[in-house]
């Protein structure tokens, strides 16, 4: 009676080397009364989350001949088999193509799916058929938005038990008992990947104005610069790069920072970011795409409708001048939502 959990290759599931989904899996099953009965499996390069039972998954020769994330299912496969003893439970994370593997090799399994991105954006899940065939082999499949469990579900016809196999489990966070900040620090924070599709481009052309007008504010960037998009460089004594950090520190950095900007151009699956900054009660600039637009229906977020250059200086620059606009924006309470780990 086991609940064997399955992180996609890249997720390494530890504090130096985690992506959403480690996060994800780690704050769901925190306080999970079948704690003890769960073993995550992963490719583990340095030391993991403290707490949970890991088994290490290395590269094999699989690896080589079908690739990172088929030959990481095949060694979770070849585990089970060389004990002959399976799971009661399968979760996996990300990996259609994982499950459905694992679901005709442990047939007395049950197979959970969490779909942490858009589904039609995996090759085979472009497929209505697969998705069918998918939704018949998995016990449930998950979804972390309304947003991506409808994508999924377009162009196929549900029954009534089908659609009882459909779920939205939310990302959480454990609401903030903070005593209010009066001087929190004079600064705008963005948190995610430097990439287009985070409207990274858009938010460092605003933010060049930002400092020039209001050259007493200052600009702190967590995130990862993948495949080098943009030249970063902390020569602007006013806008600081802070890269890949440890996520305790994010959090901590912005339960002191007045105004986070979440300025996503693509449809986000959920949106960890503005969930975690409304709870440290920082003034949220959000865009509405995707999964976003689910957690602001719930806040006070000022909410971008267009995204360009202009409208998110003016939405920074709305906040800076009035103090009046920062508390209103600031003023939210998590508990009151369906976002908190303990409801999820």
């Amino acid at each position: 009676k086991e609940i064997a959990i399955l992180t996609p290759f890249k997720e390494h599931f530890s504090k130096r080397n985690y992506g959403s989904v480690s996060l994800y899996i780690k704050d769901i099953n925190k306080k999970s009364k079948f704690k003890k009965k769960i073993r995550i499996f992963c490719n583990r390069i340095s030391p993991s989350f403290p707490g949970f039972e890991i088994l290490h998954l290395p590269k094999t020769f699989n690896h080589i001949i079908f690739g990172k994330n088929l030959g990481h299912t095949k060694s979770f496969i070849n585990y089970f088999k060389k004990k002959d003893k399976y799971p009661q439970i399968v979760e996996v994370h990300n990996r259609p193509s994982s499950a459905y593997l694992i679901s005709k090799k442990f047939p007395i399994s049950k197979i959970f799916l969490f779909y942490h991105n858009d589904p039609l954006s995996f090759k085979k899940s472009s497929s209505i058929q697969f998705r069918t065939e998918l939704l018949e082999n998995c016990y449930k499949i998950c979804f972390v938005s309304e947003n991506i469990k409808k994508k999924f579900i377009k162009g196929i016809k549900l029954s009534n038990s089908s659609k009882n196999k459909l779920h939205v489990v939310y990302n959480g966070v454990e609401p903030l008992n903070l005593k209010p900040i009066i001087r929190r620090k004079k600064n705008i924070v963005f948190v995610g990947e430097l990439t287009k599709n985070k409207g990274f481009d858009i938010f460092l052309n605003a933010i060049k104005e930002i400092q020039h007008n209001f050259s007493d504010w200052k600009i702190d960037i967590f995130g990862k610069n993948n495949n080098k998009s943009f030249i970063v460089s902390n020569s602007n004594k006013n806008i600081k790069f802070h890269g890949f950090v440890n996520h305790d520190r994010v959090l901590k950095f912005l339960n002191q920072s007045s105004i986070s900007v979440i300025p996503s151009v693509w449809d986000e699956p959920f949106g960890r970011t503005l969930i975690e900054s409304i709870n440290a009660n920082v003034a949220t600039i959000s865009s509405t795409k995707g999964g976003l637009n689910e957690i602001c229906e719930y806040f006070n977020v000022l909410k971008l409708k267009k995204l360009d250059k202009k409208s998110i200086y003016n939405a920074i620059k709305k906040l800076i001048m009035s103090q009046n606009e920062r508390l209103f924006y600031s003023n939210n309470n998590v508990s009151n939502s369906p976002f908190t780990l303990k409801k999820i």
